[in-house]
């Protein structure tokens, strides 16, 4: 159930394999090639946001179960996104 002082990120919105018309939110640059929500997390840890993970089936893509997370709201969806995909590609950067 959604809440008013929480937004959903839905995995697939990190996925460079899917067009902007099919559920990515990010731009390609920012995108990940195979988005993981243990990625996902540590990008939320990092950013110090609250947050909770949950599995089910995106609507534009119901054939394949992924996951979301209900992330508490203190900035607008867009900076988020765009804020959490730096994060995780610099985890990415640094761990290898």
């Amino acid at each position: 159930m959604k809440e008013k002082d929480k937004q959903i990120i839905w995995l697939d919105y990190f996925d460079s394999s899917l067009s902007k018309s099919n559920g990515r939110k990010v731009p390609k640059s920012l995108a990940l090639s195979t988005p993981r929500p243990e990625s996902i997390e540590e990008g939320l840890k990092r950013l110090g946001l609250k947050y909770e993970v949950h599995q089910a089936r995106h609507p534009k893509r119901h054939w394949k179960l992924t996951y979301y997370f209900q992330v508490e709201k203190k900035m607008k969806k867009q900076q988020l996104l765009r804020k959490l995909s730096e994060t995780v590609k610099g985890i990415k950067t640094f761990s290898h």
